[in-house]
């Protein structure tokens, strides 16, 4: 299992957050990965997504749906992504092709206009798509979580960082 886990800061109140989660299109825009998405209900979202392996662009769709709310604070969400056209063509892939997500967002009030955003996301993977994944994480992941987390600032309106990470002025 791959499982991506941060702890963001957002300059932004526990309510707003809250609501901007709960928005499955507003987030889907601002997967890094995500060419074109199309919003089913409030809970569900198909995405059409596309990575780069090297020089090897490998695409999947998802879908997407939150599945369950407690208390304006937790929000929890499953999927699953199976490969595109592209990425069916490298052999084994077509036969080990579906992965499950998971994923839990906790947010805590800091103060009335300072909110901590948890979120852990739980891939389970198997096969050849398991080692492309890890492949694309290993090399990836510290520029596609910082382009998400500049994505939702942007489009909240707020300035958002990775807790731990040193600061840029």
């Amino acid at each position: 299992m791959i499982t991506i886990e941060n702890y963001l800061t957002a300059e932004k109140d526990v309510e707003s957050v809250w609501k901007f989660f709960n928005d499955v299109a507003a987030i889907a825009g601002c997967v890094p990965t995500c060419r074109s998405f199309q919003k089913i209900d409030e809970n569900t979202v198909n995405c059409d997504l596309r990575l780069k392996l090297g020089l090897i662009p490998l695409d999947s769709k998802a879908v997407v749906s939150i599945t369950e709310r407690k208390n304006d604070r937790y929000l929890e969400a499953r999927g699953e992504t199976e490969p595109g056209e592209v990425t069916k063509k490298f052999g084994k892939v077509v036969t080990e092709s579906k992965t499950k997500l998971h994923i839990i967002l906790e947010l805590e009030e800091i103060n009335p206009t300072k909110t901590r955003i948890h979120f852990k996301i739980n891939a389970h993977a198997v096969g050849q798509m398991k080692r492309i994944y890890e492949s694309i994480i290993g090399g990836q992941r510290a520029k596609l979580e910082s382009q998400f987390v500049a994505n939702v600032g942007k489009v909240m309106g707020a300035p958002i960082v990775i807790e731990g990470l040193p600061q840029v002025a």
